[in-house]
């Protein structure tokens, strides 16, 4: 028999969290790692990226990071992807700008797995294709995945 934990974690660290994650994947490491990177997740791989340790009680949780880019448009290569993942942490900076303690960060929650969507859509065109990424954090086993997903623009149409 396996044990079971609940840990609840506030949605504003969780996002920290992925946006650490991203930092210190794709822009603080040398180019030559960041594609390395870049190239494990764009085969499907789940990349361990860390662990998270619970103040509560001292449980590790490693925590790894996954792309979706199902809905994808264009061309999918590095610099594209590059150009994705920097337009969307400059939003989530402007939205930390504008609510430091990030009270009004809006949330999508799958009842079904216990993820967490951040709802701050990123646009980004590139030639005629336009992509919209979000990021989501998501239980996974003994796991917390950070998944970048590619969401399909059109929904996002007024």
């Amino acid at each position: 028999m396996t044990e079971e934990k609940n840990i609840n974690i506030d949605s504003r660290k969780l996002f920290n969290l992925g946006v650490n994650l991203l930092v210190a994947g794709f822009i603080r490491q040398k180019p030559e790692d960041a594609k390395k990177l870049f190239k494990e997740l764009k085969q499907g791989d789940t990349v361990q990226s860390g662990q998270l340790t619970s103040e509560q009680n001292g449980m590790v949780i490693p925590i790894k990071l996954q792309l979706d880019r199902s809905e994808y448009r264009g061309q999918f290569n590095y610099p594209n992807f590059e150009i994705s993942v920097k337009t969307m942490l400059q939003k989530f900076e402007t939205e930390v700008r504008k609510d430091k303690d990030l009270k009004d960060l809006h949330t999508l929650t799958n009842e079904a797995t216990g993820g967490l969507l951040f709802n701050v859509p990123t646009g980004v065109k590139i030639g005629e294709d336009i992509n919209v990424l979000m990021m989501a954090v998501e239980p996974v086993d003994d796991t917390l995945v950070v998944k970048l997903m590619f969401m399909n623009p059109e929904q996002f149409q007024a």
